[in-house]
């Protein structure tokens, strides 16, 4: 572990963290995010992928969900389907991790996250307003809440909100849970085009 600046040790990977702060860094043609710990220091990135041409087209399609020392945890995909949105999240060797889908329920939008491990999560709350939980069954497994980026990012539509996990969450479902969170953003992208 390396210490923080005021003494507090650090854990090495973001995976290791219970509490990650998303912060959007770019929005236009692309949605890049730096991931902080409690104390503001970045710990990881979600890089946007593709071609410049391929995102003014079709927007952020393909990303990467990078460690702070640039070793990839994950990868997004948005597949094009016609109708229900539908993500594919792997592992950096290409094996699945996990599919995310987006539901149309009466008057509602709902995600079903089927993580490769056999996990089920259901997302209870504001998805798209960035206030809501992850569960596992009867069990809360994580809460999702927006922050205040601040006025000038605010104004440029740059979201910022924090990702508290349980300590006992396993490494699968964490990387499912930060990955899931990167492709709500994508899907209200979409919805205020």
């Amino acid at each position: 572990m390396t210490q923080h600046p005021n003494g507090v040790p650090v854990p090495g990977s973001l995976l290791q963290h219970d509490l990650l702060v998303m912060q959007q860094i770019t929005s236009f043609n692309s949605n890049d995010m730096t991931i902080l710990d409690p104390f503001e220091a970045p710990i990881g990135h979600v890089v946007t992928k593709g071609s410049g041409a391929a995102r003014f087209l079709m927007g952020s399609r393909e990303l990467d969900l990078v460690d702070g020392d640039g070793t990839p945890l994950a990868h997004i995909s948005d597949t094009i389907t016609f109708g229900r949105d539908r993500f594919e999240v792997t592992y950096p060797d290409g094996a699945p991790l996990a599919q995310v889908l987006k539901r149309m329920a009466f008057f509602t939008t709902k995600v079903e996250v089927n993580v490769a491990d056999g996990s089920q999560l259901q997302l209870n709350g504001n998805m798209f307003g960035f206030d809501f939980r992850f569960m596992l069954g009867e069990w809360e497994i994580a809460s999702v809440s927006r922050q205040w980026a601040g006025m000038s990012k605010g104004l440029l539509g740059h979201s910022r909100y924090a990702i508290r996990m349980r300590s006992d969450a396993p490494d699968p479902v964490r990387r499912a849970i930060i990955s899931c969170c990167v492709v709500l953003d994508l899907i209200r992208e979409k919805e205020n085009r």
